[in-house]
C-alpha cells in the first residue's frame, strides 16, 4: 500500500518541465508582478488536468502557467514557451522585480536538449542552450558552472550536457520534484498576458 501510496504522489518531474526555481518569494509578490488572468486555485493531485499548458488555440501572446506554494524557500513557476530569448527575458524580468535569484531549467533526454537561466537581482549569472549536441547558447562565466565543467575535464569526461545538466541543478536549487513529497499542495493556474 505505500508503494502505490508513494507512485501516486509522483505527479511532476523534472523532466520536460519548463520550470522557473524562484527563491525567497511569496506567491502573492510573484502574482502580483505578472500580468495575469483568468487564475484559479486548485489542489494538485492526481486529478489536475495539464492539457491547458499547450493549448493549440491560444494565441502565441497568450502563455498558460502554473505557480506552486513555496516550499522552503522555493516557488516553482511553470510555462510551456519554448522560445529561449523570450524565457531568458522573463528570468531577468522576475529576478528584478523579486530581488532575488531565480533559475530557469529545462532537460528532455529524448531530444537531447537541456537550458538553463540563471539569474540574480535582474542580474545574467548563465544562459545555456544545447540540442542535438549543437551548442546554441552560451553565455556568462558562472563560478559554479565553471567549476563543474572543470571537474567533469580532470575526471577525463566530455562536458556531457545531461551531466552538466544535473550537477548544475542539485547544486544551485531545490529539485521541483520536492513536490512529490508534500501533502494538499495549491497550485494557482491562469494566464500570462
Amino acid at each position: 500500500m505505500l508503494g502505490s501510496e508513494n507512485k501516486k504522489r509522483n505527479l511532476i518531474s523534472s523532466l520536460v518541465n519548463q520550470h522557473f526555481c524562484i527563491e525567497h518569494a511569496t506567491k502573492s509578490s510573484i502574482l502580483e508582478i505578472l500580468k495575469t488572468s483568468n487564475t484559479e486555485i486548485l489542489e494538485f493531485d492526481e486529478r489536475f488536468n495539464w492539457d491547458f499548458l499547450s493549448d493549440k488555440s491560444l494565441d502565441n501572446n497568450i502563455k498558460p502557467f502554473m505557480l506552486f506554494d513555496k516550499i522552503n524557500e522555493w516557488n516553482y513557476l511553470i510555462w510551456n514557451v519554448w522560445d529561449f530569448e523570450e524565457t531568458k527575458q522573463m528570468t531577468l524580468f522576475l529576478s528584478k522585480e523579486l530581488n532575488t535569484k531565480v533559475y530557469y531549467f529545462f532537460i528532455d533526454p529524448w531530444i537531447a536538449t537541456c537550458r538553463w537561466v540563471l539569474a540574480d537581482k535582474g542580474k545574467l549569472l548563465s544562459s545555456y542552450y544545447e540540442s542535438h549536441d549543437k551548442i546554441l547558447n552560451d553565455e556568462c562565466d558562472f563560478e559554479i558552472e565553471t567549476a563543474i565543467r572543470n571537474k567533469l575535464k580532470d575526471q577525463g569526461e566530455d562536458e556531457f550536457w545531461e551531466d552538466k545538466f544535473w550537477e548544475l541543478y542539485t547544486q544551485l536549487c531545490q529539485s521541483i520534484e520536492i513536490l512529490n513529497k508534500e501533502q494538499n499542495i495549491l497550485v494557482t493556474k491562469g494566464i500570462l498576458s
